[in-house]
């Protein structure tokens, strides 16, 4: 084998076993080091779940900068009892399908 043939090999074989090594966690909108409920531990340990968290928070930043100053106050409580809902479902059977059907439906309201 040549010594580029051999060089392209090696450089092949890099980058396969970089598309194999695990991404960069993803990071909610919260800092996880300050995560006390059971459901923020979870976010924090849970890509998808994590990733499902920033989204709300952009679609919610998004949802306030639209709305009238009258209509600010119901947004953000309407957020606070959703969250409050939300940190529930650790009492459930099945708390990450719980968290993850709670992001979903919320997000689809924004």
């Amino acid at each position: 084998m040549s010594g580029s043939a051999a060089g392209l090999g090696i450089v092949a074989i890099v980058f396969l076993a970089m598309l194999t090594l695990p991404a960069g966690a993803a990071q909610p909108s919260f800092d996880c080091d300050g995560a006390k409920a059971e459901v923020e531990k979870m976010i924090c340990g849970d890509d998808v779940l994590a990733d499902l968290d920033l989204r709300l928070a952009r679609d919610f930043a998004r949802a306030l900068a639209r709305a009238s100053a009258d209509q600010v106050p119901e947004l953000k409580a309407s957020q606070r009892a959703w969250r409050a809902q939300m940190l529930k479902c650790a009492q459930t059977g099945d708390p990450r399908g719980c968290v993850l059907n709670a992001y979903t439906k919320r997000i689809e309201l924004f």
